[in-house]
């Protein structure tokens, strides 16, 4: 049987054998070799956010970075990652949420020193690892900007880390046993699916946020997040075009934003045209969302169950972000179909910001995006031919498709067939 030190190359293990000269050689060219690895790292550890033209070049680095990562570590490492760290930086994260540390040290914005000899300095040595915190001394700490951001309630990352702990991460856990007991089909049951298999009542996703105002809470902050790190969908697409031949003056909608939660969407078309007449912008979703909206006094708030027929007639464009998806296609239809019915023909558009899935290349956020789509909602992201059906059973006709320069999601220009 072969050794360990038989299996590695001669020259690593038995430099003796080798003459002076060989054996110069061999150290030279180690040490350029480490050299070269420590100009390498150097090189990785000056890059910070600053040095990015733009959020599209930051993104593209991100996803090179995350190649790279996938190509050094080994198959066991990956598997490591993905099982045995993740699960216990989550933890260790979410402890201090419960805590009310990340908060309390972002409030006073100075370095702690009472981390020592306990479970909380246990946790510490694991989020430096992972540079969450970084650590100056022994048992002293400062905070990075990703902990000041859990920490500040503003940036709506504690509320996003905190939706999945209620939700996420419990269903993905289920998903695999969910998928063997329907025989790995496509969920498509709104009611009785993975997530009601999870739940303590057997709820679905939204019944869950509903009855739990934690839970809402936390996933009303996630999604405004979501919608602040996106692309403003005003800059995908031109929204100038929509006052061509508009009709205000007699009090008509000019953007009703549908599901819109607590109004950033809405609020980038005033921002756009803030000469737009007051009550000619409207955010609708329901009531307990629009009881928490603060957008500014020109935008209408109106409470609407989008499951229901479409109150506001003839607006010159009606809008959905990320709504879409949460439903698959038979409520979905049903959604489009009661807006399509508020529409004029020749006037009215359908605005619909969301994902279009590539045939081939997803990224990693779209494609975490349809699986958890799948996980929480028996829903999906769909292809542009599975929007061009959806859109076409309800009676519409897609005019464009206007893409992200983020490469996220797409602007869809849609109105009457």
């Amino acid at each position: 049987m072969s050794t360990r030190a038989e299996l590695i190359a001669p020259e690593a293990v038995k430099p003796e054998r080798l003459s002076d000269e060989v054996k110069q050689v061999h150290v030279h060219a180690t040490d350029q070799q480490r050299f070269e690895t420590d100009k390498f790292i150097d090189s990785l550890d000056a890059v910070g956010p600053e040095v990015f033209g733009d959020e599209v070049e930051r993104l593209k680095v991100r996803a090179a970075a995350r190649r790279l990562l996938a190509r050094v570590e080994t198959p066991y490492e990956r598997a490591w990652g993905f099982g045995f760290e993740q699960p216990v930086i989550f933890a260790a994260i979410q402890t201090c949420i419960d805590l009310g540390l990340w908060k309390s040290w972002t409030d006073v914005g100075y370095s702690s020193t009472w981390l020592t000899k306990n479970t909380t300095g246990r946790l510490f040595r694991l989020l430096v690892a992972f540079n969450v915190v970084e650590e100056t001394a022994q048992d002293r700490f400062i905070p990075t900007p990703f902990s000041n951001a859990i920490g500040d309630e503003s940036t709506k990352v504690r509320a996003s880390l905190q939706a999945a702990t209620n939700q996420y991460l419990a269903a993905g856990h289920n998903l695999p046993a969910y998928l063997a007991k329907i025989s790995y089909a496509e969920p498509t049951d709104v009611e009785v699916n993975n997530h009601s298999e999870i739940d303590p009542d057997g709820l679905n996703f939204f019944a869950r946020l509903h009855k739990s105002p934690a839970y809402f809470e936390a996933f009303t902050g996630h999604m405004e997040a979501g919608t602040a790190w996106k692309t403003p969908w005003t800059k995908v697409f031109d929204t100038t075009k929509l006052l061509e031949g508009v009709k205000l003056d007699d009090g008509s909608a000019f953007v009703v934003d549908i599901g819109g939660n607590t109004g950033m969407d809405i609020s980038h078309v005033l921002a756009k045209h803030p000469d737009i007449p007051a009550g000619s912008l409207i955010l609708q979703d329901l009531p307990e969302v629009i009881a928490n909206a603060q957008v500014d006094e020109k935008i209408t708030t109106m409470a609407h169950d989008f499951f229901l027929p479409q109150p506001v007639k003839g607006s010159r464009a009606y809008f959905m972000h990320a709504v879409l998806h949460d439903w698959p296609d038979d409520k979905a239809k049903q959604l489009l179909t009661n807006t399509k019915n508020a529409m004029v023909k020749g006037y009215s558009k359908l605005i619909i910001y969301d994902i279009v899935l590539p045939l081939t290349g997803a990224s990693i956020s779209q494609a975490t995006m349809d699986v958890e789509m799948m996980s929480l909602l028996s829903a999906s992201e769909r292809t542009q031919g599975a929007w061009t059906d959806l859109m076409t059973n309800a009676g519409l006709r897609i005019v464009n498709f206007w893409p992200d320069p983020q490469q996220y999601e797409m602007v869809i220009e849609a109105e009457i067939a």
